[in-house]
């Protein structure tokens, strides 16, 4: 093949560059340098020079900068990912692939030359695809609380990508910043959150983007610490209080940060839920013993059987301490939007800081956790850092918010897009309905399981989780039971622990999510239990 050709049409000649190596054919030119060198001879003989470009089916670092290469491609991966979506559903749900099965499977070195779209793609399908566990297979994913990536939130994420904002402070692009602050205020009184934590608010709080309730827990300890070295306590002196309950997050926030965790115990006469004598007990232990207790963390939505920590109760016993209080609802927050779980959320007027996962429960995709916060002003003298290099004049006169003040990273994507999309595109009633949809399927999937007298409910049913337990086994036939349905491919389900003994989850309300797919969810539990019993 040709490196380079030259077409002559009139007065009009054009080169179209085959391959990049070209370039060190001339001399190694740069591309607009060698454009230079040819435009001159060109003009030297009477002829028009027009722009080079690149063969539209050739490989190579140049063909993949050209727009057509982006459009063609482009809507051809969105096709793929659309066929996907909807073929994953009748796919093993868990991958079986072995360990290191990639490294033995693909090159061991990048290639020298770009390759073709049409051999990307072919891998995509014969190594990836294998390798997947596919989490939007919603008719078969029961496990975890999976990320609920909507199209709508799905196409933001690609603008986000597409525009490539860096959205550290609000020069750097205002509608990063604004958007972000409209969105999470919008977001804040759909889920009925108390004023202090919105944008809008007179007040000093406000909401902003992290990636995970796990970046947003180390923000929000930080600050504590921060707060309470004020008073010069020592960091390797300072406590935090959690539940055994509280997902592993806030321990390693404690771990990132140097201080100490403390671990408060729950029991199922309590359902599990954090008790503020227990808490306050603690506290006090920890005062006559030197240590400094500096913030609590209470839950609403437990990972292993969604329990809600009371947070009138554990606040008050905060307040005496000057406690920071950080509600962990990275999946349960989204329930806040209905009525008849308002009375869970009782007390969120007296506490500091508040997380819920949008990539939990609220259509959106990895990574985007919304985190509201009362008052900034301790996140922002724990983390603000101003280099010459990034002051302007919008950002001393304090008439914008500058976001990278707020979080751990300097750099921020703009995924306000994604939840913007998804508000825009579902609407308040449409996001109300997915979430309720979850309950209603979990109540149908209980239903079920009470309705089997080889199983039975382990705690009351919360949300869209049930946990159930094989009657009258022990934790070996619990285990059995577990790994037979994930051998089917059929159902992924995950166990926890719950005062020490094995319980099966079945998390429900996965997007486009059915009462049929819930159904066959239970069948191969049934039939799988029966086989092996």
């Amino acid at each position: 093949m040709s490196l380079l050709s030259i077409n002559k049409s009139g007065n009009v000649i054009t080169l179209i560059f085959h391959n990049p190596a070209v370039l060190a054919a001339v001399g190694g030119l740069t591309l607009c340098g060698f454009h230079s060198v040819v435009r001159s001879l060109a003009n030297s003989v009477g002829l028009t020079f027009k722009k080079s470009r690149i063969g539209a089916n050739e490989k190579g670092w140049a063909s993949a900068t050209r727009p057509e290469d982006f459009r063609d491609w482009g809507g051809a991966l969105l096709k793929w990912i659309t066929d996907y979506r909807e073929n994953c559903r009748d796919i093993h749900v868990i991958s079986r692939v072995e360990p290191n099965y990639l490294q033995k499977g693909l090159p061991t070195s990048a290639p020298t030359v770009g390759e073709g779209w049409q051999s990307i793609m072919s891998d995509l399908d014969s190594k990836i695809l294998p390798g997947l566990t596919h989490w939007e297979a919603s008719n078969r994913f029961f496990a975890y609380f999976k990320p609920h990536a909507s199209y709508p939130a799905v196409l933001g994420e690609m603008l986000c990508a597409g525009l490539n904002v860096m959205g550290f402070d609000w020069i750097a692009s205002p509608a990063c910043t604004e958007l972000e602050v409209v969105t999470l205020d919008w977001l804040g009184q759909f889920l009925n959150l108390p004023d202090k934590f919105l944008g809008s608010s007179e007040g000093p709080g406000g909401g902003v983007i992290q990636g995970s309730a796990g970046e947003s827990a180390t923000v929000v300890l930080l600050a504590a610490a921060v707060r309470k070295q004020k008073a010069q306590s020592e960091r390797t002196k300072m406590v935090v209080y959690v539940s055994d309950q509280t997902h592993a997050i806030a321990q390693k926030a404690t771990m990132i940060l140097g201080i100490r965790c403390r671990v408060v115990k729950t029991s199922i006469e309590n359902r599990f839920e954090m008790q503020a004598a227990d808490l306050e007990a603690a506290i006090e232990e920890d005062v006559k013993n030197g240590l400094c207790p500096i913030a609590a963390v209470a839950t609403t939505g437990t990972t292993s059987s969604c329990a809600f920590d009371p947070l009138v109760p554990i606040a008050a016993v905060c307040k005496k301490r000057d406690l920071w209080v950080h509600v962990d609802a990275a999946y349960g927050g989204a329930y806040a939007c209905l009525d008849k779980y308002r009375e869970k959320f009782e007390g969120l007027e007296e506490v500091d800081s508040f997380c819920v996962n949008c990539h939990k429960k609220l259509l959106c995709p990895f990574d985007i956790a919304a985190l509201y916060v009362a008052n900034r002003r301790p996140i922002l003298d724990a983390l603000s850092l101003q280099p010459e290099y990034l002051r302007n004049a919008h950002s001393e006169s304090g008439a914008v918010v500058d976001f990278e003040h707020w979080q751990m990273p300097l750099g921020r994507r703009f995924r306000s897009l994604k939840l913007w999309f998804v508000m825009r595109r579902f609407g308040t009633e449409g996001l109300r309905f997915h979430v309720q949809n979850g309950c209603d399927l979990a109540d149908y999937f209980a239903d079920l399981v009470e309705k089997d007298e080889e199983l039975e409910i382990s705690v009351p049913v919360s949300l869209s989780l049930v946990c159930f337990r094989w009657k009258g086994r022990g934790e070996e036939d619990q285990q059995r039971l577990l790994d037979a349905v994930k051998a089917t491919g059929e159902a992924f389900v995950i166990h926890t622990k719950l005062d020490g003994r094995i319980v099966i989850r079945v998390a429900c309300g996965g997007v486009e999510q059915t009462k049929e797919d819930v159904l066959g969810c239970y069948n191969v539990i049934s039939r799988e239990l029966r086989r092996i019993k």
